[in-house]
């Protein structure tokens, strides 16, 4: 059996759902066929599922006709240009009858059988036909004395000078009306007489193409596998003197013709590719028309599980698809009955596009490094992907292929720049025929052209860079040995950001004056909670409790949710010890406490692959993975020695942990007592700081 692009099976079980639903109304036809097909009962089928169009009626053979309003959130549906709505069929479907062309099929032997022995002096083509000796039953009914319209003639011969008595019954029968595309078809000519001792054999045509499909030399039964790949085809059957061709009437008994059809589908999609809310026309066949068996041709989306629309009469359905929101969508073709028929799916993608920037060095000048990548692959699609400055100016180059796009940018001065990815087309060229013509390409060859035709666009996107800043257990306004802040930017420089802690222990608390003082300077603060046993890091109970004490302080000072809250988990020693047992449970406790409260979690720690926090850090990540993807880590690791100023910072290369995770801030270097006394630290941009106002 050929297989198609999706199981049949898995299809069936999608359709269950809507199969299975009560229906409203039955209404139940009977269509007589063509005595190829016989007498067929039909039942409506379910209506269209979410799927709606505009102020359309969806009338579903099964249910009542009702008017829906679009959803924002539902496919929207129209008739392509030109098309009308196809009589019966499912919203927006337009119908039309499209003939494919038919081709010869090929003979096999049938299971089971064995190829009918030629006779010697009979010219009988070869075929894998096999012959037997069953008569036809003498209540049978005659064949047709007809071939088409032409009038059979006896043969011009005795048919006592030939020998053995000839047979003057035949009839044909195939053991399926309709199957598969691939799918073989077992055809049996059966005669009330054998053909054994008489120069006549029984042969059978694919009167269609003209095709032998099979002949046997004895015997008074005949039968032949026959495939063919689409289509419907007429058979015919004659005891007539060896021929490769149809015989005429004048030399052969004709038998009844049978018809079989081979089913197929396919689809295809005028674009594969779109942004949100464009339109693709989707266009479905069958190889043949499926209203005289009472067939449906389906447009089906595999993504959502519901069928789309419908045709009920013709080859050929298609339909307009719009989606508002982006995504990508397998649709299939689907010819519904027993059996059943899907084309191999396609992709239709309506087009996102995401972009990151990232630059590790100072605001003022660098590299941004910049990649922008979209839900589809580009290639052949007609559209490229730019990335774009906030001058409007695009960053080196376009990409034409793939589902990504790199380039750097050079960025000085003290304004951030900010970049937006972009999917459209290129403009054409100008013509060069005139000397204006000339002018302008050479102008704009030099010029990085703006996209038209625009599908899909990022938000701006500013590139994470470096802040340096500090973080103290004194207070950094308001200490009664002075004042913190305006010492450290006398001696090593102003801080971007503060580390400062939310609850008075060994250290004091954040302050209001430290709030307004942070927000005069457009300062970041970088809360930290500290408020336990050093020792006591173990179990997911008491990093949850945590943090719950940690958010209220942090809503008692105002600050806002989507801020990080950090946890300090010390390195093991006198002062700690217990910090050796720092556990995933733990990490796991402080995450779901501090998330629940609508903060970021933070982790301070050693950072060095393999040490307590690591191991700890690496097993709840491996456990849940959403872990290292919502939280921010802030090594201690590499702490260096020397004399650190903000103009001497050393690039920023915190040690990791070795698994996945967010590392955002590296602490350096101690202070040990210096003056000032803070440690210095260095931060990307997109760690979650709060920035008073």
């Amino acid at each position: 059996m050929r297989q198609t692009g999706v199981p049949v099976r898995s299809l069936r079980q999608l359709l269950s759902s809507i199969q299975s639903r009560p229906k409203a109304h039955l209404a139940v036809a009977f269509v007589v066929v063509s005595n190829h097909f016989g007498a067929v009962a039909l039942a409506a089928g379910p209506a269209v599922l979410e799927i709606a169009s505009p102020a359309q009626a969806i009338c579903g053979p099964d249910a009542g006709c009702a008017t829906r309003a679009v959803g924002t959130s539902r496919s929207t549906l129209s008739l392509p240009a030109g098309t009308a709505q196809c009589a019966d069929s499912g919203p927006s479907a337009a119908c039309d009858m499209d003939s494919p062309a038919v081709t010869a099929g090929t003979s096999s032997t049938p299971v089971g059988l064995s190829v009918c022995e030629a006779v010697d002096g009979k010219p009988v083509a070869a075929t894998p036909a096999s012959c037997a000796g069953e008569l036809l039953s003498p209540d049978a009914q005659a064949a047709s004395p007809v071939v088409g319209d032409r009038p059979i003639v006896a043969p011009s011969v005795p048919q006592v000078t030939l020998g053995s008595r000839l047979p003057d019954k035949i009839t044909l029968s195939a053991g399926d009306q309709a199957v598969r595309a691939g799918k073989p078809v077992v055809l049996t000519a059966a005669a009330n007489a054998s053909v054994t001792g008489t120069d006549r054999a029984i042969e059978i045509f694919d009167i269609t193409t003209g095709r032998l499909a099979g002949a046997c030399a004895q015997g008074s039964q005949c039968s032949v596998a026959y495939t063919a790949t689409s289509g419907v085809h007429e058979f015919g059957a004659f005891v007539t003197t060896p021929a490769a061709t149809v015989p005429g009437s004048s030399v052969s008994l004709p038998s009844n013709h049978v018809s079989v059809g081979w089913l197929d589908s396919t689809i295809t999609a005028d674009r594969t590719a779109v942004g949100p809310g464009q339109p693709v026309t989707i266009t479905v066949t069958s190889t043949f028309d499926v209203r005289p068996s009472g067939r449906w041709l389906e447009i089906y989306d595999l993504t959502a599980g519901a069928r789309i629309t419908y045709c009920s009469r013709g080859t050929v359905c298609t339909t307009t698809v719009r989606q508002p929101s982006d995504g990508v969508h397998q649709i299939v073709g689907y010819v519904t009955g027993k059996p059943e028929a899907v084309s191999t799916p396609i992709n239709v993608t309506w087009l996102r596009v995401h972009l990151t920037a990232s630059s590790i060095g100072s605001n003022t000048a660098g590299w941004v490094h910049l990649k922008a990548t979209t839900n589809a692959d580009l290639t052949d699609t007609g559209w490229v992907l730019g990335i774009y400055d906030q001058r409007g100016h695009l960053v080196d180059h376009v990409c034409r292929t793939g589902t990504t796009c790199s380039v750097q940018s050079w960025v000085e001065g003290s304004a951030t720049p900010a970049y937006t990815a972009v999917v459209g087309a290129l403009p054409a060229p100008p013509p060069r025929s005139t000397l204006i013509g000339k002018v302008v390409g050479a102008v704009t060859d030099s010029v990085a052209p703006s996209l038209v035709d625009v599908q899909a666009r990022s938000g701006a996107v500013e590139p994470a860079h470096l802040l340096w800043g500090v973080d103290s257990c004194k207070a950094f306004t308001g200490d009664p040995t002075g004042e913190l802040f305006s010492a450290t930017v006398a001696k090593i420089g102003t801080p971007e950001f503060w580390g400062r802690y939310l609850t008075d222990t060994v250290c004091p608390g954040i302050s209001s004056a430290e709030v307004a003082l942070a927000a005069r300077h457009h300062m970041g603060i970088l809360p930290i909670y500290n408020e336990y046993n050093c020792s006591n890091v173990s179990y997911y109970d008491t990093g949850h409790a945590y943090a719950v004490e940690a958010a209220d302080a942090a809503r008692r000072i105002g600050i806002p949710r989507g801020i990080v809250l950090v946890i300090d988990i010390e390195p093991p020693g006198a002062a700690c010890p217990g910090a050796v047992d720092v556990d995933g449970a733990f990490i796991e406790g402080w995450y779901d406490g501090v998330k629940a409260a609508g903060y970021v979690p933070g982790y301070y720690g050693n950072g060095t692959a393999g040490s307590e926090f690591a191991s700890a850090w690496c097993a709840s990540v491996s456990k849940r993975p959403a872990i290292a993807a919502d939280s921010e880590l802030w090594s201690f690791q590499p702490s260096l020695l020397g004399d650190f100023n903000k103009p001497t910072a050393p690039g920023y290369s915190p040690y990791d942990t070795g698994c996945t995770g967010n590392m955002e801030i590296w602490q350096y270097v101690l202070s040990a007592g210096s003056v000032p006394d803070v440690d210095q630290d260095e931060a990307l941009s997109t760690a979650p700081l709060w920035y008073p106002s």
